[in-house]
Protein backbone atom coordinates (compact mmCIF):
# COMPACT_ATOMS: atom_id res chain seq x y z
CA UNK A 1 0.00 0.00 0.00
CA UNK A 2 2.48 2.41 1.01
CA UNK A 3 4.58 1.65 -2.02
CA UNK A 4 1.71 2.08 -4.43
CA UNK A 5 1.00 5.40 -2.36
CA UNK A 6 4.32 6.33 -3.05
CA UNK A 7 4.68 5.68 -7.00
CA UNK A 8 1.71 7.90 -6.99
CA UNK A 9 3.25 10.82 -5.08
CA UNK A 10 6.35 10.70 -7.15
CA UNK A 11 4.21 11.19 -10.34
CA UNK A 12 4.65 14.86 -12.12
CA UNK A 13 0.85 14.82 -12.76
CA UNK A 14 -0.51 14.63 -8.99
CA UNK A 15 2.41 16.82 -8.06
CA UNK A 16 0.93 19.53 -10.52
CA UNK A 17 -2.32 18.86 -9.40
CA UNK A 18 -1.26 19.41 -5.87
CA UNK A 19 -0.46 22.45 -6.53
CA UNK A 20 -2.91 23.92 -8.21
CA UNK A 21 -5.40 22.84 -5.72
CA UNK A 22 -3.08 24.58 -3.17
CA UNK A 23 -2.98 28.13 -5.20
CA UNK A 24 -6.71 27.73 -5.44
CA UNK A 25 -7.38 26.69 -1.80
CA UNK A 26 -5.06 29.78 -0.97
CA UNK A 27 -5.93 32.39 -3.27
CA UNK A 28 -3.79 35.38 -4.52
CA UNK A 29 -2.29 36.06 -1.61
CA UNK A 30 0.18 32.99 -1.88
CA UNK A 31 1.12 34.11 -5.55
CA UNK A 32 1.64 37.69 -4.32
CA UNK A 33 4.01 36.86 -1.61
CA UNK A 34 5.63 34.92 -4.61
CA UNK A 35 6.16 38.31 -6.12
CA UNK A 36 7.23 39.74 -3.40
CA UNK A 37 9.85 37.31 -2.32
CA UNK A 38 11.12 37.37 -6.12
CA UNK A 39 11.38 41.57 -6.34
CA UNK A 40 13.41 41.27 -3.07
CA UNK A 41 14.98 38.80 -4.26
CA UNK A 42 16.16 40.68 -7.93
CA UNK A 43 16.15 44.23 -6.47
CA UNK A 44 17.33 43.54 -3.41
CA UNK A 45 15.62 44.50 0.23
CA UNK A 46 17.55 48.23 0.14
CA UNK A 47 16.08 48.44 -2.89
CA UNK A 48 12.47 47.27 -1.95
CA UNK A 49 12.26 49.37 1.02
CA UNK A 50 13.22 52.62 -0.89
CA UNK A 51 10.22 51.74 -3.86
CA UNK A 52 8.23 51.27 -0.70
CA UNK A 53 9.10 55.13 1.09
CA UNK A 54 8.81 56.88 -1.96
CA UNK A 55 5.46 55.67 -2.88
CA UNK A 56 5.00 56.81 0.89
CA UNK A 57 6.58 60.10 0.65
CA UNK A 58 4.36 60.76 -2.89
CA UNK A 59 1.42 59.90 -0.74
CA UNK A 60 1.57 62.13 2.10
CA UNK A 61 3.09 65.53 0.11
CA UNK A 62 -0.01 66.35 -0.80
CA UNK A 63 -1.13 66.51 3.34
CA UNK A 64 1.89 68.35 3.66
CA UNK A 65 1.03 70.89 1.04
CA UNK A 66 -2.25 71.15 2.48
CA UNK A 67 -0.40 71.86 5.86
CA UNK A 68 1.54 74.49 4.89
CA UNK A 69 -0.94 76.31 3.08
CA UNK A 70 -3.44 76.32 5.86
CA UNK A 71 0.10 77.58 7.75
CA UNK A 72 0.61 80.50 5.39
CA UNK A 73 -1.02 82.87 7.42
CA UNK A 74 0.24 82.19 10.33
CA UNK A 75 4.35 83.09 11.76
CA UNK A 76 5.24 80.09 10.25
CA UNK A 77 9.27 79.52 10.19
CA UNK A 78 10.93 76.83 8.45
CA UNK A 79 14.80 76.75 8.43
CA UNK A 80 16.93 75.18 5.60
CA UNK A 81 19.03 72.60 6.56
CA UNK A 82 21.72 74.92 6.40
CA UNK A 83 20.88 77.15 8.80
CA UNK A 84 19.66 73.91 11.17
CA UNK A 85 23.14 72.89 10.88
CA UNK A 86 24.90 76.14 11.79
CA UNK A 87 21.91 76.63 14.96
CA UNK A 88 20.25 73.59 15.81
CA UNK A 89 18.03 75.45 18.58
CA UNK A 90 16.14 77.09 15.71
CA UNK A 91 14.27 73.88 15.97
CA UNK A 92 12.08 75.21 18.87
CA UNK A 93 11.36 78.08 16.65
CA UNK A 94 9.06 76.16 14.21
CA UNK A 95 5.97 76.62 15.55
CA UNK A 96 2.79 76.06 13.34
CA UNK A 97 0.83 78.93 15.02
CA UNK A 98 -2.48 78.08 13.92
CA UNK A 99 -2.49 74.24 14.52
CA UNK A 100 -1.20 74.84 17.87
CA UNK A 101 -4.20 76.73 18.58
CA UNK A 102 -6.83 74.95 16.71
CA UNK A 103 -5.64 71.98 19.05
CA UNK A 104 -5.65 73.94 22.39
CA UNK A 105 -9.29 75.02 21.38
CA UNK A 106 -10.01 71.64 20.44
CA UNK A 107 -9.00 70.10 23.78
CA UNK A 108 -10.19 72.73 26.10
CA UNK A 109 -13.79 71.93 23.71
CA UNK A 110 -13.06 68.05 24.62
CA UNK A 111 -12.93 69.28 27.88
CA UNK A 112 -16.31 71.24 28.43
CA UNK A 113 -17.85 67.77 26.87
CA UNK A 114 -16.07 65.75 29.51
CA UNK A 115 -16.42 67.88 32.39
CA UNK A 116 -20.36 68.52 31.19
CA UNK A 117 -20.97 64.62 30.64
CA UNK A 118 -19.18 63.81 34.23
CA UNK A 119 -21.57 66.12 35.87
CA UNK A 120 -24.63 65.06 34.33
CA UNK A 121 -23.61 60.88 35.15
CA UNK A 122 -23.10 61.67 38.37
Amino acid sequence: MYQKFKSLLGNSVYKSIALVLVILLAGPELMIGYELMAIVEILGPTTFVLIHLVGIKLYFYKFKQLFLRFESHSALFLPTFKQLKTMPTLLYHILPERTFVASFLLSVAVGCAQITYSAFVF
